[in-house]
């Protein structure tokens, strides 16, 4: 089995046309966390920057240390090592789990952060991923089910009711916990940022000289740096979920992280991504999952049914397939790799 497991960013930021009015110059600190880099980029002065920076990553160590269910004592882990006893959890950890039950209900279960069973079956994340039995994966199947989360807003406490359920935030907690340095921003009177939480890119206000930023987006089928086009942007999320961020190949298949519930499998439609664009970084990264997992026809006629929501769906065929936001002019999107072309 060769393992082909690539922790990398896959949306690549291009800084085209530099700043003509600069203020200050950038301020970038980077730490391995959330399981993947984390870059934080300031336009303040560097002492501000600084103790800015440091708070930020506070922050997202103290959210890794509740959400993360492979942390000893987080809210996550508790709540899975106790079934069918009320955990008492932070109000932040109600919202997370809350918000990812929306993406179960939207997409009839097909985005459940019960998944946690299914997940360490394949073991795509580690060094010894493995195509598991049959057998083994209808077991994990019958352990998945967000219905079982039960959630107590008065008491600050969530429940499972049901044994071998365990819950999973890796397909949303990056985003909930951008948006929470978002919020920090904005409380203290920030004019431009950059977040990138492992890909998950939030770009705050705009650059310095008032103009959008230009953000590519990732060829699936090429090296981190080889996109297909750019995007333009100010004060929104940009996450993507692809067959090419985590996966490991045998006999020849590529086996991806992007695990369907129903089936217990990576999904295998004839999306190779998904790049979903709005101002939440928690909805572009529920939906960019919810999607890939409904394919194409009503991955993207969900995105249309959603206000303030772009998406841009590219297919193994190399067609890139565009909401109506960005179609109509709303939103720039500029195609740039010739082996690509916009789908009618």
């Amino acid at each position: 089995m060769k393992r082909l497991l690539y922790l990398e960013i896959f949306i690549f930021l291009i800084f085209t046309n530099a700043c003509t009015i600069k203020k200050h110059e950038p301020v970038t600190r980077s730490d391995f966390l959330l399981n993947t880099i984390v870059e934080l980029t300031l336009f303040e002065d560097e002492k501000t920057s600084e103790i800015m920076l440091s708070d930020m990553f506070t922050e997202i160590r103290d959210c890794e240390n509740r959400y993360s269910r492979y942390i000893s004592g987080s809210d996550i882990a508790r709540i899975n090592e106790n079934i069918g006893v009320p955990v008492s959890v932070s109000k932040d950890t109600i919202d997370i789990i809350e918000k990812s039950i929306y993406f179960s209900e939207i997409s009839n279960g097909l985005f459940d952060i019960s998944i946690g069973a299914l997940v360490d079956l394949w073991n795509i994340n580690s060094d010894n991923p493995r195509i598991p039995q049959q057998h083994e994966v209808n077991a994990a199947i019958q352990d998945i089910d967000y219905k079982e989360i039960i959630l107590d807003k008065e008491n600050s406490t969530v429940t499972l009711s049901k044994s071998g359920i365990l819950i999973d935030t890796g397909a949303i907690a990056k985003g909930y916990i951008t948006d929470r340095l978002v919020m920090y921003l904005k409380e203290k009177k920030v004019d431009s940022a950059i977040l990138n939480l492992g890909g998950n890119l939030y770009l705050f206000g705009s650059k310095k000289d008032g103009s959008a930023w230009n953000i590519g987006i990732r060829n699936p089928f090429g090296y981190q740096g080889d996109y297909i086009g750019t995007v333009s942007v100010k004060n929104l999320s940009i996450v993507t979920s692809g067959i090419y961020e985590r996966y490991f190949e045998a006999d020849g298949i590529r086996y991806h992280h992007i695990l369907n519930p129903m089936t217990g499998y990576p999904e295998n439609n004839n999306l190779a991504s998904v790049s979903i664009i709005t101002e939440s970084s928690t909805t572009a990264d529920g939906l960019s999952t919810t999607t890939f997992l409904l394919g194409l026809k009503d991955g993207m006629a969900l995105v249309e049914e959603l206000d303030g929501v772009e998406a841009i769906m590219v297919t193994r065929d190399k067609k890139v397939y565009l909401s109506s936001g960005i179609k109509n002019g709303e939103m720039r999107f500029k195609l740039t790799n010739e082996e690509y072309t916009i789908a009618k």
